[in-house]
């Protein structure tokens, strides 16, 4: 069965190293993977919205998320590049399945809960509790069936599964089985609290566009835990072991330091503590900080090329909402005429 893909980020913040390893990366592979039917990629403004944002700088936000997917790898001859808000069927659908979803399935999500203890409760809207249906509906409207996300979105995959049974049930098969697609880099965490996903926030993340002094500066304050082995123990010592992730993941992109000393894909997990074994945590940091400001650096260059072109940018903007459109209206008007609407 060849794989239909839709996955989203919403434009709240720069995207930072978190969100491409535990994102991104894999929509660049899945985009170019000769499995894949379709793959759409959507900046999710609607759900951005769920929380406090400002209007005078949110549209611009949107953009700048856009340019960083264009500048990252998503390539518009191979995939689909969408803002959510421009596609109509995508809340016409979630109203749909308002209708059939089950309030007690909503209250129970850990991510509702999450979000509400997070703004000391001051948000507690309908929005904030029916942000799953509407994810549903974002992936549903394109009868998508693999779905890139985190750990932390297990359970939305689970309940886009529930809400699609469940329309099967009443009005006929309509919907396959969603399945999750994760990735190594999925549980990047915080550079300052090894409990915590990497953020958007403050030290906590590396932005995309961060500079490299930005950066250097960064990963020399990131935390690291007791002791000064270069050690891969998640339970242990997971600080150290969240940068060696990271390392682990990005010097297969780059060409390492010392190209004559070893090969790129033999950067293993293994490898890397025997590379810094009786060296310190400041020289394996010091190593960590080159390997991510060359792998930016690509992009950073490529992105301001895009600034220059906006007209390019919003081109491919339009071609891809109007194409994204004529999927989604048929899917609709499918759902339509099985409901007797």
């Amino acid at each position: 069965m060849a794989d239909r893909i839709f996955s989203g980020i919403r434009p709240s913040g720069k995207l930072h190293l978190g969100n491409y390893l535990g994102a991104i990366k894999n929509w660049i592979e899945l985009q170019n993977s000769p499995d894949t039917e379709r793959a759409i990629f959507a900046v999710v403004d609607y759900h951005g919205i769920t929380t406090p944002f400002d209007p005078e700088t949110y549209r611009q936000q949107t953009l700048d998320t856009v340019l960083d997917f264009l500048a990252i790898g998503i390539d518009p001859k191979k995939s689909l590049l969408i803002r959510q808000s421009h596609i109509p069927e995508h809340t016409e659908l979630a109203w749909i399945f308002n209708t059939i979803t089950p309030v007690s399935w909503l209250e129970r999500l850990p991510t509702y809960k999450e979000k509400l203890e997070e703004s000391g409760k001051k948000y507690n809207h309908v929005g904030l509790l029916d942000y799953p249906v509407l994810m549903a509906a974002d992936i549903l409207i394109y009868k998508s069936n693999l779905v890139p996300i985190g750990d932390d979105q297990k359970a939305h995959i689970d309940i886009t599964n529930e809400i699609a049974k469940k329309f099967n049930h009443m009005f006929g098969e309509t919907f396959e089985p969603v399945k999750a697609y994760k990735a190594e880099g999925e549980r990047i965490k915080s550079l300052q609290d090894s409990a915590k996903k990497m953020s958007k926030s403050g030290d906590e993340g590396i932005a995309l566009i961060d500079f490299p002094d930005v950066i250097r500066e960064k990963i020399k304050k990131a935390v690291t835990d007791s002791g000064h082995e270069v050690i891969f123990d998640p339970d242990k010592k997971p600080a150290i072991s969240n940068l060696i992730t990271i390392y682990h993941l990005l010097i297969k992109e780059v060409q390492p330091r010392e190209p004559k000393e070893v090969e790129p894909l033999k950067f293993g997990i293994r490898e890397i503590e025997k590379k810094y074994s009786g060296k310190t945590y400041i020289e394996f940091k010091n190593d960590l900080a080159e390997i991510i400001v060359n792998f930016l650096k690509p992009f950073q260059e490529k992105r301001k090329e895009l600034e220059q072109d906006m007209t390019y940018v919003e081109d491919v903007l339009t071609e891809s909402e109007e194409k994204a459109k004529l999927i989604a209206s048929s899917t609709l008007t499918e759902i339509k005429q099985k409901m007797g609407l």
